[in-house]
């Protein structure tokens, strides 16, 4: 009987181990820093031979640098990437640079200086963008990321393709600005492995509808208005933030007009539009109608109600959010217009 009951307890313990050992986020990250060191070691120079361009302009961080900055400026290509740094690199005159490699020159110290800090401790680096994402993830959420460190180009940072960029000629030696950016282009890949998938009612109606869900939650993710110890880029970037949601009521004007036309014009080229909407050239604005819907989300129903939102196709969202102004119309909330309410409830 004694054994019998030694027996039962162990059985009982190994059950509650095995109940107390839930799945546990697996994250797995690695870190590139060979295109921003050997632009910068160009750059350091006074000539640069055929063979070290060739390599340089076949790093993933390279290529990934000259697509991104092409999305924003038609002029940007690889072989304008060639000319410009044989011309940076010589000292001349930089006549068309939407690269900006006479300004990342220019920064050049400041630049390294980041670069070290991250190689002093990347292990705490990506420790500090894992759990930056966790709390609006999933528990158990599990994915293969690569950070790709990179200078020159218009764009701090973006994600494409389980891969994300940060450009470090913008944080101006600011760890925390960076850290804020890195969180929120690592939560865009975590956001492709929970979310939602796309619905079929029109592909730019949705389109517009799900970037902005995605863009507006990263924002909260890697919201910079709680930093207190930030330098120059988190300045601006909370400049930029409080900017935008004391406009919110034009934001959200933008984003009708927007969607309307994507939902009612075949002909809309969304690349067109696009920009008008997500570009930091006109300030990113529907970053922060994403942004607005889903704290007002999360504060009527909580972090668990908006996750489980997210799980599902973009439009769920913004019914979630037009319910909760239609059941409490004490909330001073921004309404969407009669017309773009039947054209989110009938996707």
């Amino acid at each position: 009987m004694n054994n019998f009951k030694w027996l039962l307890c162990l059985v009982l313990s190994l059950l509650s181990c095995v109940a107390l050992a839930s799945p546990k986020e697996s994250i797995n990250i690695t870190i590139d820093f060979e295109s921003a060191e050997m632009l910068i070691d160009i750059l350091s120079e006074n000539k640069v031979s055929d063979q070290q361009l060739e390599k340089l302009v076949n790093l993933p961080g390279i290529q990934a640098t000259i697509y991104q900055t092409s999305r924003f400026d038609s002029r940007a290509s690889e072989k304008l990437f060639r000319s410009s740094l044989i011309d940076a690199v010589e000292g001349k005159p930089l006549l068309d640079d939407p690269f900006r490699l006479q300004k990342l020159k220019e920064k050049l110290p400041e630049v390294e200086s980041i670069i070290s800090i991250l190689k002093e401790d990347p292990q705490q680096y990506l420790n500090e963008i894992r759990k930056g994402i966790g709390a609006y993830s999933p528990k158990d959420i599990s994915f293969d990321a690569n950070i790709f460190i990179v200078v020159g180009g218009t764009s701090d940072g973006w994600a494409k393709d389980g891969n994300f960029y940060i450009a470090l000629q913008y944080f101006n030696g600011d760890y925390e600005g960076l850290l804020t950016l890195s969180i929120h282009e690592l939560y865009h890949i975590a956001q492709s492995n929970f979310y939602g998938k796309k619905e079929k009612h029109g592909s730019i109606c949705e389109k517009v509808l799900n970037e902005t869900r995605l863009e507006g939650i990263a924002s909260i993710v890697g919201s910079p208005l709680n930093i207190v110890e930030g330098k120059n880029y988190t300045a601006w970037f909370q400049k930029k933030f409080n900017r935008n949601l004391q406009r919110i009521d034009d934001n959200f004007s933008l984003f009708e007009v927007i969607l309307f036309r994507g939902c009612n014009d075949p002909e809309i080229d969304f690349n067109k539009i696009y920009p008008l909407g997500f570009s930091g050239a006109w300030d990113s604005p529907l970053y922060f109608v994403g942004y607005y819907i889903g704290s007002a989300i999360e504060e009527a129903k909580g972090r668990e109600f908006l996750i489980s939102v997210l799980k599902d196709s973009p439009s769920t969202m913004f019914k979630a959010y037009i319910d909760i102004y239609k059941d409490d119309k004490s909330k001073n909330l921004t309404r969407f217009d009669k017309s773009i309410e039947d054209i989110i409830l009938a996707m």
